[in-house]
Parts: structure tokens; C-alpha cells; sequence
């Protein structure tokens, strides 16, 4: 793949992970052009609501410590660093670290997070 399909597959990926983000009520937008404008540690992704430093992957080779190190490397000390992956047609992986995964949970509410789960459980099929 040459150096220009790399970035806009990578452009894409953004676009489609700021369209999930405003799915679920969050204000989003690529930081792209404004990263290669500024300093090089802008997320990929600019969420507000969120305290996350969102570095965005759509690419085949997973090269997840890389990713993370560079995430927590240009995250601010008051984000979460945070990658989210896509390979070509599969679903988006986030990847951080479990000690943030787990502040996470203790910041949130778990009963709405339990009755969630129960109403979108997929049902089993025989």
C-alpha cells in the first residue's frame, strides 16, 4: 500500500470513529490536519466530553505496545490514553491499560452498566 492510501485509509478510520463517538452523544472531531499543524502529541481524535487521548488505527498489523506507548507518550496528565483498532471489516478494539479500565469502573455507574447488559445480551441460539 503506498504512503498516500496509508493515510487515507488512517484519515477514514478517524472519520468512522468520530462518527461512532457522536453515536453514542459525544462531540468529536479528527484533530488531522490541526496534529500536522501543531505539535506533533494531538490525539488523532478531539473528544470534550471525554478525559481520553484517542489515538486511532485502522490497519491490519496490530502493533499494540507501540500504539499504547505512543498514546500514553502524547496523552496530557489528565487523559486516558487510549487506542482504538480496526482491521478491514472486523469491529473496533479499544486497548488501554487495565489499571485505567478499572478507574474507569470505579467511576461509574455499575447497576445501569449491569441492567444494560441484561437487556442487550444476545440471546442464545440452538
Amino acid at each position: 500500500m503506498s504512503k498516500i492510501n496509508s493515510k487515507q485509509k488512517g484519515a477514514r478510520g478517524e472519520r468512522a470513529w468520530v462518527s461512532i463517538l457522536k453515536y453514542f452523544g459525544f462531540d468529536a472531531r479528527r484533530t488531522g490536519f490541526h496534529q500536522s499543524q501543531q505539535n506533533h502529541d494531538s490525539p488523532d481524535v478531539s473528544c470534550k466530553d471525554l478525559p481520553v487521548h484517542w489515538e486511532v488505527k485502522n490497519t491490519e498489523k496490530a502493533l499494540i505496545r507501540d500504539w499504547i506507548a505512543q498514546a500514553e507518550g502524547d496523552a496530557r496528565d489528565t487523559e486516558i490514553p487510549v487506542v482504538v483498532w480496526k482491521k478491514n471489516h472486523g469491529k473496533w478494539i479499544a486497548i488501554l491499560q487495565a489499571e485505567d479500565l478499572l478507574r474507569i469502573f470505579q467511576c461509574a455507574d455499575i447497576k445501569a452498566l449491569e441492567e444494560w447488559i441484561q437487556i442487550n445480551k444476545p440471546k442464545e441460539t440452538k
